[in-house]
């Protein structure tokens, strides 16, 4: 038998060949449209990984958020401080702590305090970023309860910009879900 040469490659081979690379570019082509990859390469990260798998298709409901859940989103122009370094519409990445309507959360200096029916919890230190926003802390204390809609995002880092400055999002300022962060 007889070695197969450059020769024997026939046309049947080249249509495989063409359906496969045009099966994997489609699948490229979604997955790049559906997957978007986010880096957090600020000096003082809000939460402690600084890449992001984002599925930009799962866009969830207030009521499908988990607490930790980290969701990609953006806020609004009245959320954006004036001093903000990032432009409007940037997409940011927050962890949910509170997305149930009827969530009660309280903003104080010693910490955000959160309370669904019996169960409470707690988060970090409240306001450390007030005067880098050149805002008095005073200004941002307060409570409130979370409407039909509305999700309480926050970082892990006490200088993290986040719920306890602009308050609550609503459902669809949300921009996808985050799959994976390392």
């Amino acid at each position: 038998m007889a070695a197969k040469t450059i020769k024997d490659f026939t046309w049947r081979h080249g249509i495989r060949l063409a359906a496969l690379l045009a099966g994997l570019a489609a699948t490229a082509t979604c997955a790049a449209s559906r997957y978007t990859v986010g880096l957090d390469t600020q000096d003082t990260r809000c939460l402690d990984e600084w890449v992001y798998v984002i599925d930009t298709w799962d866009r969830p409901k207030a009521e499908e958020v988990a607490r930790d859940d980290y969701l990609a989103v953006v806020l609004t122009a009245d959320q954006t401080p004036r001093t903000a370094k990032w432009p409007l519409n940037q997409v940011m990445v927050k962890k949910a702590l509170a997305a149930a309507p009827g969530d009660q959360i309280e903003v104080t200096n010693a910490g955000v305090f959160f309370r669904h029916g019996s169960e409470a919890w707690s988060h970090g230190t409240a306001l450390a970023a007030a005067r880098l926003l050149g805002a008095s802390p005073e200004g941002f204390v307060r409570s409130f309860t979370l409407a039909p809609g509305q999700i309480f995002l926050m970082g892990d880092n006490p200088l993290s910009y986040d719920g306890r400055y602009y308050g609550p999002i609503r459902e669809t300022q949300i921009v996808g879900r985050v799959l994976w962060a390392f």
